[in-house]
């Protein structure tokens, strides 16, 4: 009962009302989105621009049993050219048989060193805690929650903010302190070595050693009052409430609504019914150069994991989204413990464009180059030295030719494993194709899209701007024929 005044709060929430409407409806004004500045640009994004979580679901890019076969006794390469977060890694990694005993090579790279620096920072916290996964069969629970709030979660407990400044934080400051006079631009290459043959290999400018150890500790000057505050002006901004509540009008249910309107308020990654008392430090992963909130107000953790199997995922409270999430990646995050315990991994990270892999790489061949990742994409004409691999294989963008061209050199060769693949996300192609060929092709099938949206209020679609409308007209491009329109 100790929660019973917050779950008060939460039951007594408009949200959780069936007959629920946005604001703009219920006070009669015209949505911030359909205002003249904005109309042009419907889903503007809002707050920082950095891609710290997924926002495309966790795939296994080596995926054995389907290509070269559970039996396969090998060795394994794998790049992730524009990785991102460690989501494809855990899954990847995690989903190899257990009869896989051979060596495994993951080379991480990404553009944004604050991207590579928290990486580097969970996989050492990983590989520090090791030996208790081994010795232990509790601490692998105890850790994947740990990692849990070190990944996801605004604010961190004592517990766990001790362990990643009495692990972590004395690792950078040896490589600190022997490049205390090193030119700012130079590379510098740092190896770790851990029992049961795992290492990491880190290289990254001097001056950014600097920067990774200063995300182990809380900056001086912020309070947990302060980084509250930063993360509340990005996603509970008082001029994106048209916005929220327009994607809050697209949930499946009000308890949906509810839970991604507290994620919003607290930043907590838990359960609704557990101890939020503990979480009063700032995570000092996510506060780089500034103090501010690093991510912009669409930023979820639930994008980047398969929402069918965390919706499946048992809890107490059968519509707590964000309590499905947490469970489910303490079962994910366990087993990626229990496989990392017992795999050989040689892991490689860097930090630069995409484009200078195949130089930085020479030599190199890998089983599964992946480049199909979120973050902001380079269009065409802006690209030059600045574009990410992400989804460069759609035409704005690099496009397949060029990526083939920029990627092929660094894939194994067919008569050596004929397996090997580059796995890549087309985020724009069928759009693309839409805009170029016949009107026709955008109309979807709208008798079927009124069966799955049953409780749309016909007369309301003949005012453009009604909630009902912009669900409509949102939800239409799910029932077009994406085969036809991407073999075109």
């Amino acid at each position: 009962m100790v929660h019973w005044s917050d779950h008060k709060v939460i039951c007594k929430s408009a949200l959780l009302k069936s007959n629920w409407r946005p604001c703009w409806e219920r006070e009669g004004h015209t949505p911030a989105f359909a205002t003249p500045q904005q109309a042009r640009n419907l889903h503007n994004p809002f707050g920082e621009t950095k891609y710290l979580w997924g926002n495309v679901p966790a795939v296994d890019v080596i995926n054995l049993e389907h290509n070269e076969g559970r039996g396969f006794t090998g060795n394994f390469s794998v790049l992730f050219a524009a990785s991102g977060d460690l989501r494809n890694v855990v899954t990847t990694l995690s989903s190899l048989p257990e009869i896989y005993s051979s060596d495994i090579g993951v080379t991480l790279n990404d553009k944004e060193f604050h991207v590579v620096a928290r990486n580097a920072i969970l996989l050492l916290f990983i590989f520090t805690a090791l030996d208790e996964v081994t010795a232990k069969s509790s601490a692998g629970s105890k850790i994947a929650r740990s990692l849990i709030h070190l990944w996801y979660s605004a604010s961190i407990t004592s517990e766990i903010y001790s362990e990643l400044v009495s692990r972590v934080k004395p690792l950078f400051d040896d490589v600190c302190r022997q490049i205390s006079a090193t030119p700012a631009q130079e590379i510098v290459e740092k190896v770790w070595l851990f029992p049961h043959g795992k290492n990491l290999r880190l290289a990254l400018k001097s001056e950014d050693w600097f920067s990774l150890q200063a995300l182990c500790d809380v900056p001086s000057t912020l309070t947990s009052q302060k980084a509250m505050e930063a993360r509340k002006a990005i996603t509970l901004a008082p001029e994106r409430r048209d916005y929220r509540d327009r994607w809050y009008f697209k949930d499946a249910t009000p308890s949906v609504r509810v839970a991604k309107q507290r994620f919003r308020e607290d930043g907590l990654l838990l359960p609704v019914g557990d101890d939020r008392l503990g979480f009063g430090i700032p995570n000092p992963t996510f506060y780089f150069s500034s103090l501010v909130w690093p991510m912009n107000d669409k930023a979820d953790p639930l994008n980047g994991w398969p929402i069918l199997e965390v919706a499946q995922t048992h809890t107490i409270a059968k519509e707590d989204l964000y309590g499905k999430l947490y469970i489910y990646l303490q079962h994910v995050f366990q087993k990626f413990l229990g496989r990392l315990s017992t795999l050989r991994v040689d892991f490689v990270i860097v930090n630069m464009d995409a484009q200078q892999l195949p130089v930085a790489l020479k030599g190199k061949v890998y089983d599964r180059i992946e480049v199909r990742q979120n973050g902001m994409r380079i269009r065409r004409a802006e690209k030059s030295n600045n574009v990410q691999v992400s989804n460069i294989t759609d035409a704005g963008y690099l496009g397949t030719r060029d990526t083939l061209r920029l990627l092929s050199p660094l894939l194994q060769l067919p008569c050596n494993n004929p397996h090997a693949t580059i796995v890549s996300t087309y985020l724009n192609a069928v759009m693309e194709m839409i805009k170029m060929g016949n009107e026709k092709d955008s109309i979807s099938n709208m008798g079927l899209l009124m069966q799955y949206l049953p409780d749309i209020d016909i007369l309301s679609l003949l005012q453009p701007e009604s909630a009902d409308s912009l669900k409509l007209w949102d939800a239409r491009t799910l029932l077009l024929d994406r085969q036809k329109l991407f073999r075109r």
